[in-house]
Order: C-alpha cells, then sequence, then structure tokens
C-alpha cells in the first residue's frame, strides 16, 4: 500500500487552529509601498497604529473584537504598526514592546471569541531591526458567525466593530448551511518496481486520491480532477485512460464526478492513477508536479504536490542514478 501522504503531510480534522509560522520570503518591499502609495484602507484590508498593540488585557480584548468583526464580516487582513490617515496608509507606526509568544496572543484573541476564528493565520514582520508590523490574516469561510466575549456579535464597518442586529445574526447563521469539501490527501504512493542489472528500469506508481465532506450538509454535485506530465502517462492503463478530459500544454487531464451523494465527513477515493517512471523521464518526474482541483457547489479549490515528494519507493525519493537505460542494456545485449 505505501505510505499515506496528506495535503500538508497530515489530515486536517481539526480546522480551528492557527497557522503561526513566519513564512521565509516575506516581501517588506510589499509594506513599504503601502505607505510610500499612500495605500487606501477597505472594509477587508484594515490599518491600526502600532501604539494600540500591547498585552494587556484592554488591548488584548480590543484587538480580539476587531477580528471577531472582520472574521463575521467575510473575512480580511488587518495589519498592526501601521498608522492611517484620512483612510489610507500615512506612516509606519512600529510594535517595539511585545514580548509574547504567537501562542500566547493566539489564545488571548481565540478564548473571546465564540466559536474560534478557523484557520487565522498571525505573521510577526520585521521591517527594520527589532520594529514590527503584526499581519492578521482571517479568510472568508472561517467558521463564521462568531460571539464575542460580551455576548454580541459584531460585523466590520466603517472601520470600526458594529453590534450586528438580530436579522444579521439569522442571515449569518444560515450561511452555515453550505457544503465545504476538501482534498484530503493522496494514499497508495509506495512504487512497484522493476528490475534491470539490479536497478530499476521502470517504477509504477498507483496513487488514489481522497476528499471529504467538511461541512454541514449532503453534497450531490462535485468533481475532482488531476493533472500531470503527458510524458508520465501510461495508456494502457484502462481505468484512467477512460477518465481523459484534455491536454493542458505538457500535461494531461483527467475527472471523475461524484457518482454518489457524500455525507458529512464523510471520505471518498476519487481517482486512481497510474504514473510509470524510467530514465526517459525521471527528469520531469523529480522536477514537475501533480494539480489537483475539486469542484463543488460552493467553490474551487487547488492543490499540487511535488511528485518527486509525494512518489515514493520505501520512503525513499528516487533519483536518476537509480534507473538503467534499457535501451542501452538491449544495444549492449
Amino acid at each position: 500500500m505505501g505510505k499515506l501522504f496528506f495535503n500538508k503531510h497530515k489530515i486536517r480534522y481539526f480546522f480551528y487552529f492557527c497557522i503561526m509560522n513566519m513564512p521565509n520570503n516575506i516581501n517588506i518591499e510589499f509594506y513599504k509601498n503601502l505607505i510610500t502609495d499612500k495605500t487606501r484602507m477597505h472594509s477587508s484590508f484594515v490599518f491600526i497604529k502600532g501604539s494600540e498593540f500591547d498585552a494587556s488585557p484592554g488591548s488584548m480584548s480590543r484587538m480580539a473584537k476587531k477580528i471577531c468583526a472582520l472574521a463575521n464580516s467575510g473575512g480580511g487582513k488587518i495589519i498592526y504598526g501601521i498608522y492611517p490617515k484620512r483612510s489610507r496608509a500615512e506612516k509606519f507606526d512600529f510594535i517595539t514592546n511585545f514580548n509574547k509568544s504567537l501562542d500566547w496572543l493566539t489564545h488571548e484573541i481565540q478564548s473571546q471569541i465564540d466559536s474560534p476564528i478557523k484557520e487565522l493565520k498571525i505573521t510577526p514582520i520585521e521591517i527594520e531591526p527589532e520594529k514590527f508590523l503584526y499581519q492578521f490574516e482571517i479568510p472568508t469561510n472561517n467558521a463564521q458567525p462568531h460571539m464575542f466575549s460580551d455576548s454580541k456579535f459584531y460585523k466590520w464597518q466603517k472601520n470600526k466593530a458594529v453590534v450586528l442586529d438580530e436579522s444579521e445574526v439569522r442571515m449569518l447563521y444560515g450561511k452555515l448551511s453550505e457544503c465545504e469539501l476538501e482534498f484530503l490527501g493522496v494514499y497508495n504512493t509506495n512504487g512497484l518496481p522493476v528490475l534491470s542489472a539490479g536497478k530499476y528500469s521502470s517504477m509504477s506508481f498507483y496513487p488514489k486520491f481522497l476528499i471529504r465532506n467538511a461541512g454541514n450538509i449532503v453534497e450531490k454535485d462535485y468533481k475532482i480532477e488531476i493533472s500531470f506530465p503527458a510524458i508520465l502517462f501510461e495508456e494502457s492503463f484502462q481505468p484512467l485512460k477512460a477518465l481523459f478530459i484534455r491536454h493542458d500544454g505538457s500535461h494531461v487531464v483527467f475527472g471523475q464526478k461524484g457518482n454518489n451523494p457524500l455525507f458529512q465527513q464523510e471520505i471518498s477515493t476519487m481517482i486512481e492513477g497510474k504514473i510509470a517512471v524510467n530514465m526517459e523521464n525521471i527528469d520531469v518526474f523529480m522536477k514537475d508536479y501533480i494539480n489537483i482541483t475539486l469542484y463543488f457547489s460552493n467553490g474551487i479549490k487547488k492543490h499540487s504536490l511535488k511528485l518527486s515528494e509525494t512518489l515514493t519507493y520505501n520512503g525513499k525519493q528516487l533519483s536518476k542514478s537509480d534507473f538503467t537505460d534499457i535501451k542501452t542494456l538491449t544495444m549492449e545485449l
């Protein structure tokens, strides 16, 4: 069977978490350009001066209320450390005296919000030595509505948190009745080799692709597409050949519609593929990706997995030196 290779290497059964890893490739110039260009705020892109950011209970409560309101309003981004003037980024007002951990900050925010915000992302950004911005990203679908610790629901309107009326709260709860499919991962990722002269003449993979209904209603209309380099496709594998849709550049695309309703929390195997690797295509295999697109009634989700990291043999990635050139070997014989 091989190892179970999940999206981001694990099943995401538990959604209410905060992604706290600081990216390695933050573009500092982007934030500097916000000031240079006097970028305007809007309902989902908010600047707040750094002097409002500290570890005091009052500051944390005001911050959590803003984040809660933005989450109830469809998500967005809040950047602490930029001083706004007439709704435009005027200058930096850095955060310099905050020495708490991201775990602590996450707990302070989420503990004041019921239910916790799904996939809240917090990123500290060091613009100058010891001078930080803090960026909060709230996804559109974040498990709203959220009630704040004062037992009220808030929305973000005219750059402030405003209490929702009863009809607006009912409308938010109505939006909960939506389907949410997710690509869960790939299994059966261990290769099956054909040996020749002590090396592989070929390696075949039969990956299977899993999806899950993470929503709270039954989904009837859904489809998955996968694409990978055409040079890796073996046309003799009829189960996959029957799902052929089109060529897309150097890639070949296959698709499978859901044949049965997918119930809440139900997991389904949608496609079994076959990818054949040999000396002639190993270079493509090592650098290219398999792309997965999931279509369902509430949207489209796309994922990409690097082939050489996903499909392995006995837990090890393949290399060109593992293979023998069958044509050369035949000529020598």
